[in-house]
């Protein structure tokens, strides 16, 4: 062992570490690595185990040290969050010398392999719409507990983490999704909100939301919505504009889509100059006559 090596001759230090294993959740880590353990072994147990680790040679790993690996590397990250893992420290704290390739490329072989990404079925989508329906207080929704409520009713292969539910419930299932084509007014709205926000999606969709009456563009329908209204560029607007820019945008982008607003403010200001409107009164003679208004004059008696 070199001078790099931890040993056992401080135990003080050691019991402080043994603590943080106390926050490992192995149910839950188990369902994306192989563990070698289902609970967390005594303070003595793993005493014993770092020493066993020591024996063999360091061709080869052995499933003690193999084990020792895990609870090293979960003590520093219980929660296995990907590029938050300390090798150098890892190297440290190991009973035998390994270099920081291998002590990386043996964890990355105790991942589970990820089945393929699969449709959802009528039955998912069904199951995860009444489980979020029946939750009382589905403003505040809690993902993690929402997706294991799911798989736990489907107890199917196909393991639905919290982040495919909620972009399951957002882009497809929410009843508050707006599937109306697009009018020129909503348009004018969303570029205006993007040129205030930039490409802050999520964002965009709450603030036009409450414009439409509540009904939901999803962040997918705004970013295709988007991509279509870019098609070209066209003249640069004019520099004078009521509407604050975003310091995201670049001059040459912040003048397209200024001019894209210019272009549906025009087609607004047309439209509303040809709307008729007809009403019928009852004139001196007692007889109905018809009232026609065009722009909000009347032209027709």
């Amino acid at each position: 062992m070199n001078s790099s090596q931890s040993s056992f001759t401080d135990l003080n230090n050691w019991a402080l570490f043994y603590q943080n294993l106390q926050l490992i959740e192995p149910e839950k880590l188990s369902s994306k690595l192989k563990l070698h353990f289902k609970t967390i072994p005594d303070f003595n147990d793993f005493i014993k185990l770092y020493e066993s680790s020591k024996i063999g040679s360091n061709d080869t790993w052995s499933v003690n040290e193999e084990l020792f690996l895990q609870l090293i590397v979960l003590s520093l990250n219980p929660r296995c969050i990907k590029n938050r893992f300390d090798w150098e420290k890892v190297q440290k704290l190991m009973p035998k010398p390994r270099s920081l390739s291998e002590l990386c490329f043996k964890f990355q072989s105790f991942y589970k392999a990820l089945l393929p990404r699969q449709p959802w079925s009528c039955f998912e989508d069904k199951t995860l719409l009444q489980i979020i329906l029946d939750n009382p207080s589905r403003c505040k929704k809690k993902w993690s507990a929402i997706s294991n409520q799911y798989n736990l009713i489907c107890k199917s292969e196909i393991q639905r983490n919290a982040k495919q539910c909620r972009e399951r419930w957002n882009n497809k299932l929410d009843p508050q999704i707006n599937r109306e084509p697009w009018s020129k007014s909503e348009e004018l709205n969303f570029l205006q909100l993007l040129l205030q926000n930039g490409r802050k999606w999520a964002e965009i969709s709450i603030k036009l939301s409450m414009i439409t009456k509540y009904r939901r563009r999803t962040e997918f329908a705004l970013k295709h919505k988007f991509k279509q209204l870019k098609k070209y560029y066209g003249q640069k607007a004019k520099r004078s504009s009521d509407v604050n820019i975003c310091p995201y945008w670049n001059t040459m982008e912040a003048d397209m889509i200024r001019y894209k607003i210019e272009l549906l403010q025009e087609k607004t200001r047309k439209c509303q100059t040809q709307e008729y409107s007809f009403c019928e009164f009852l004139g001196s003679d007692h007889e109905f006559c018809l009232v026609i208004i065009k722009n909000g004059c009347l032209i027709k008696l």
